[in-house]
């Protein structure tokens, strides 16, 4: 959050909140690409390195918050505080994981049936089939705006969990639920903006595939070359690697505008920088 002269964090518009994110980043970028390094090697490691591994990104956004309330903890400090609740970080991600899909089950299901006279209305000619194909896309971007909607209603949920420590698995759901409401739209903003500014790096990771075009271009499935295969084992084990430190650097801001973002929700909610700024005149 921006701070003014007279020491006071305020809620901000979209464009801020990432800013503020990106300076949560930037400052802590040591710490919290550490962090992201550690998470992402547990995460091979099944189940018990799940949970530690989405225990750790909720560490990061205990710190970044801690920061912005100028409370600060030491990441040792920040971890025990989170440690305790390790099968909960596990046990609500797969809750929300489940949620989510069966959501998206039903958002098919409606999807499917409004499709069917769109679908008939392609028969009736080319008017039709050019009418019925734009519909198509419009229902289409309709349904993932939907989706991105639930998904940005559920965001907070890890940083809820790390921060809120008397909340349980379902309370810390029903919490990301009630703060973005009202400010759903905005949620939705964040997200897709910090997507975006990650997804540079992201398609970087999916460059090593470009060198096997020639392979498959030269591919016969009467006679299959040997090197065809061998490129795919090499661009994906390359992607593999630069997955990682892709997800090292980009993990750890996902974190940090989320952690700007709860701020800010709480701040417009519940006046958190009301209640922060008469602690420190009190």
């Amino acid at each position: 959050m921006t701070i003014n002269p007279t020491g006071r964090l305020r809620p901000v518009n979209v464009g801020n909140v990432v800013s503020v994110g990106i300076s949560l980043y930037r400052t802590n970028f040591k710490t919290y690409s550490g962090l992201a390094f550690k998470s992402l090697l547990w995460y091979l490691v099944p189940v018990y390195g799940w949970a530690r591994s989405l225990m750790i990104l909720g560490q990061i956004g205990r710190l970044g918050f801690k920061e912005m309330v100028r409370e600060p903890e030491t990441a040792k400090q920040a971890l025990g505080k989170v440690l305790p609740r390790l099968w909960t970080f596990l046990g609500i991600a797969f809750l929300v994981g489940l949620i989510q899909f069966g959501i998206n089950i039903g958002l098919s299901i409606v999807r499917g049936m409004v499709s069917i006279p769109v679908l008939f209305l392609a028969r009736t000619g080319e008017a039709g089939a050019s009418i019925s194909a734009l519909l198509q896309l419009l229902l289409l971007l309709i349904f993932l705006a939907i989706q991105i909607w639930f998904q940005a209603r559920f965001w907070l949920y890890d940083l809820l969990l790390a921060v809120e420590t008397d909340l349980e698995a379902t309370q810390a759901i029903s919490r990301s639920w009630q703060l973005t409401q009202g400010s759903s739209f905005r949620v939705q903003l964040v997200f897709l903006i910090t997507y975006m500014i990650m997804l540079p790096l992201i398609i970087l990771s999916f460059v090593p595939f470009l060198f096997t075009i020639p392979y498959f271009a030269a591919f016969s499935s009467e006679n299959p070359d040997p090197a065809f295969f061998s490129a795919i084992f090499l661009a994906s084990l390359a992607f593999l690697v630069l997955l990682f430190v892709v997800s090292v650097f980009t993990v750890p801001f996902w974190q940090s505008v989320k952690t700007a973002l709860y701020y800010d929700c709480r701040s417009r909610k519940e006046g958190l920088d009301l209640e922060l700024k008469k602690r420190k005149t009190s």
